[in-house]
């Protein structure tokens, strides 16, 4: 955000809350780590691991670990960055990270409907 103002306190403020939101995602960043971790080892112990359902999921979140990286460098630059030019890279950065979350997002739970239906499957459930 490039709203500067010429009131000292209120610029202070905003450097807080940018410095409050990068903290947030670099959070977020360990989270979405343990969480692809945790899901490749899962794999490793699975029934199926080679099952399309289940490459998707753990494809989607290492996509989604690695998008919300990107996004905590971008962020970060455009807070410490001085160089305006510098600044738009973090930005382009901080988005690109921001659509890899999605399609991770977007592949993972691809993933996940299709392994609801392989159990639901082999259960026979009957859902009306």
């Amino acid at each position: 955000m490039n709203n500067k103002n010429e009131n000292p306190e209120l610029e202070q403020k905003r450097l807080s809350l940018e410095k409050q939101i990068a903290i947030g995602i670099w959070i977020q960043v360990i989270g979405a780590t343990i969480e692809f971790l945790g899901i490749a080892k899962l794999r490793g112990i699975s029934e199926n691991p080679d099952s399309i359902p289940e490459k998707e999921v753990l494809s989607g979140a290492g996509i989604q670990a690695l998008g919300t990286f990107f996004e905590a460098i971008g962020v970060t630059g455009q807070i410490t960055e001085i160089d305006n030019t510098l600044k738009l890279d973090a930005q382009k950065l901080a988005i690109t990270g921001d659509w890899l979350q999605s399609i991770g997002a977007a592949l993972e739970a691809t993933g996940g409907t299709g392994e609801f239906l392989q159990e639901q499957e082999k259960a026979n459930l009957f859902v009306p």
